[in-house]
């Protein structure tokens, strides 16, 4: 087949839906299918690395994993690579001290070194974008090279050089392959930095509109069942 990796996104794009963390059955099986069939398949995420490494092992993957949007890889053979220069913390303990009606801590962030996660406060979800666009002219205007993104699972701080694209790139050149030989699945506009570069570039159903535009695949099924209905295409295989 010409594909022979995938880059696949987390949240929202494995998951039963985009407001669950349980992982679709649909979407596990049809990873493992292309583990079987000899394609390295790696996931791209912002959570923390530790959580990523873990999913990787317990879904049986077999391709180099990203964590913290892109500011972390980590492989068995190549141990922990960090791509990122500049840590956010001190701008993530910025927001937590003085945004506190919006935001609240999230545990991972013990376990992050350069991208940190923030929750967005239950009754402020509906305002999201509003939010999130406040929060970053704020960081902005304050820390030189520093952002906020939403992932609609938490609101991510981090260095502006650093993102998912930069890690798969990082990925493919460590292991020869180029773009073109590379499937990308996701579900959010966070997820164009890796997505868009890519030959094969699929959305789930009910993904972002700003990933949908650079897709030359698009699922008819939202997250999990999205992701399975791709590798059967891809595949060429019958899925119903």
């Amino acid at each position: 087949m010409a594909v022979k990796i995938v880059f696949t996104d987390i949240d929202g794009t494995l998951t039963v839906n985009r407001e669950s963390y349980r992982l679709a059955v649909e979407a596990v099986e049809a990873l493992r299918m292309l583990v079987d069939k000899g394609v390295i398949v790696s996931l791209v995420s912002s959570n923390a690395l530790p959580v990523v490494v873990a999913l990787s092992r317990y879904i049986g993957l077999n391709g180099p994993v990203v964590g913290e949007s892109g500011a972390l890889v980590y492989h068995d053979e190549w141990g922990l690579v960090e791509l990122a220069g500049e840590s956010a913390r001190q701008v993530y303990m910025d927001l937590l001290g003085n945004y506190r009606e919006y935001v609240e801590d999230s545990w991972q962030n013990k376990f992050r070194l350069y991208e940190y996660a923030l929750k967005l406060r239950r009754e402020h979800r509906g305002r999201a974008r509003e939010v999130v666009d406040e929060l970053r002219r704020y960081v902005e205007s304050k820390y030189k090279g520093f952002t906020v993104d939403y992932s609609g699972y938490a609101i991510h701080v981090h260095a502006k050089g650093v993102g998912k694209g930069v890690a798969v790139d990082y990925i493919l050149r460590r292991l020869g392959l180029s773009g073109g030989e590379a499937l990308g699945i996701g579900d959010s506009y966070m997820d164009v930095d890796f997505i868009a570069r890519l030959g094969y570039r699929a959305a789930v159903g009910g993904a972002d509109e700003e990933l949908v535009r650079v897709c030359n695949i698009v699922a008819e099924a939202p997250s999990g069942l999205g992701v399975a209905e791709v590798v059967h295409r891809i595949l060429g295989e019958r899925h119903e």
